[in-house]
């Protein structure tokens, strides 16, 4: 019951997600990612093992397709599941269970390594929304996936409202590879989630 959006930079050789969601603490569950590797969300009726999962595959198999169906091959419930996946190839796999609350969706950007994907919300125009103001959004990775998150909630988000959400990029740092994290911030229950996580990030560029 949650919307995300995924990205791949390989300008900066980063890569993130952004997601919102009416449940709590959606950051603890749905995001995951690894530099050098790509990121994952994995939603709906989460099973939060599949980030790992496809993270541990996309190291030994020649796609984030594979990795994907490698990983769903471990899950006792697929229809259940909602996942995307960017790997460091630009390459996006996704799988959309049909037992997925609907709406249930997702949108594959056609400019540059992006998917939205979305369950339990108002349509598919949460998707369109997120696609357009990533491509029309300048900045670093992180503003990008900050303003198509936004975009997305303006366009009704979750349709029990939403009450956390989460915004992790992963990259180069001066302690890789033992720690990959540009960014990872988190707002684990708010009235207003996104505009807390956007807050929370100038904070954390002033910090």
């Amino acid at each position: 019951m949650t919307y995300s959006v995924l990205a791949f930079d390989p300008i900066l050789g980063q890569a993130g997600v952004a997601v919102a969601s009416g449940s709590v603490a959606v950051g603890s569950r749905v995001p995951w990612g690894r530099h050098g590797l790509g990121v994952v969300a994995t939603q709906a009726y989460t099973n939060p093992a599949l980030g790992p999962l496809v993270l541990e595959y996309l190291a030994r198999s020649p796609s984030a397709e594979e990795a994907l169906r490698r990983a769903l091959e471990h899950d006792p419930s697929p229809a259940h599941r909602q996942v995307a996946v960017i790997d460091y190839r630009g390459d996006i796999a996704v799988h959309d269970g049909d037992w997925c609350p609907e709406w249930h969706g997702y949108l594959v950007s056609n400019q540059a390594p992006a998917v939205c994907i979305a369950n339990l919300v108002a349509g598919p125009e949460v998707c369109e929304a997120a696609i357009r103001a990533f491509h029309s959004t300048r900045g670093s990775l992180a503003e990008r996936l900050l303003a198509a998150l936004s975009a997305a909630h303006h366009e009704g988000g979750d349709r029990r409202g939403d009450r956390s959400a989460a915004l992790l990029v992963v990259g180069q740092t001066e302690y890789s590879p033992h720690y990959d994290r540009i960014v990872d911030l988190r707002v684990d229950y708010s009235p207003s989630p996104v505009a807390e996580l956007r807050r929370l990030y100038q904070l954390y560029l002033e910090s």
